[in-house]
């Protein structure tokens, strides 16, 4: 093979011979990649500029271009109990109120009761064993697939579940949502509270019971250490960033630790208003003091 090389166009191209015809091959011969992205999932991952309408059509051809067509990705639902959203109209109200259509979360919860198979799963395997059918909002086993060894009737496919994103705050669907992700095959939503027999009154005990959640120790830490340097408004301040953006497990025992030294100053003040150095501290202080963490 011959080649040469010359810059055109600000790029580069190449003489190749091949089949004893010379052909020049430049940039547009090149498929755009990203070293990062094909280094991460060990694959050639092809890099396009979306900008218009027909890119739309690129994205979803995979779901039936054939042979490489895209996995399947089932939605999991994600929601309290009796939290699940229902449609209704003025006719079915009262029947929707009184009995609320399974969603995939309850109906896994079903499965999981009746079929031994699916009591070893976790929430997001399930599509992989069951297809969701849409109608009668039940998960059945799949008829095709992989057959899995010494469960007869039960095969596998590439289908994934994907659960909807919660967000922290929404705290008892985050630790709800943090169980599915670690128990397998709970029976109902008492079923995720229930850890080693003790039923836990939130899904946020039961999460730390089960050691998913970090301890307090760095945040506890973190205000004795303030206590000593900082005054009652800077430890305030760093109370409320520590409570709204680091979520610590136990919030309120941290508040019932320092909460008279978050709430000094309020004290101070009191005590100069009134005249009166004998003062001490209320729960109305400690309201003032939640207050003004509130408000920060």
């Amino acid at each position: 093979m011959e080649s040469a090389q010359n810059d055109i166009h600000n790029g580069r191209t190449i003489k190749v011979k091949v089949q004893n015809q010379e052909i020049e091959i430049g940039n547009e011969f090149i498929v755009l990649y990203c070293p990062l992205l094909s280094r991460i999932f060990e694959t050639h991952a092809n890099v396009e500029s979306c900008h218009s309408a027909k890119s739309i059509k690129y994205l979803c051809k995979y779901v039936t271009k054939g042979s490489d067509m895209a996995v399947f990705v089932v939605h999991l639902a994600v929601h309290l109990e009796n939290g699940q959203r229902v449609y209704f109209t003025e006719a079915n109200a009262a029947q929707r109120a009184e009995r609320p259509p399974s969603t995939t979360l309850t109906s896994f919860f079903a499965m999981c009761e009746a079929d031994p198979f699916a009591a070893t799963l976790m929430y997001v395997e399930m599509p992989k064993y069951y297809t969701w059918n849409q109608s009668t909002k039940k998960f059945q086993r799949r008829k095709q697939g992989t057959p899995i060894p010494d469960w007869p009737q039960v095969f596998s496919t590439d289908a994934l579940g994907r659960m909807y994103t919660v967000h922290p705050r929404n705290d008892e669907c985050f630790y709800l949502r943090l169980l599915l992700v670690n128990v397998r095959g709970p029976k109902s939503f008492a079923h995720l509270k229930t850890v080693n027999g003790h039923q836990c009154q939130t899904y946020r005990e039961a999460c730390q019971l089960l050691g998913l959640l970090e301890n307090d120790s760095h945040w506890d830490f973190t205000l004795a250490d303030s206590v000593v340097s900082l005054n009652a408004y800077q430890i305030r301040t760093l109370f409320a960033i520590i409570i709204t953006t680091c979520f610590p497990s136990q919030p309120i025992q941290l508040w019932n630790k320092y909460k008279d030294d978050i709430c000094e100053d309020i004290l101070h003040r009191l005590r100069i208003q009134t005249n009166n150095p004998d003062i001490q501290i209320t729960d109305e202080i400690y309201n003032e003091g939640l207050i003004l963490i509130e408000d920060q």
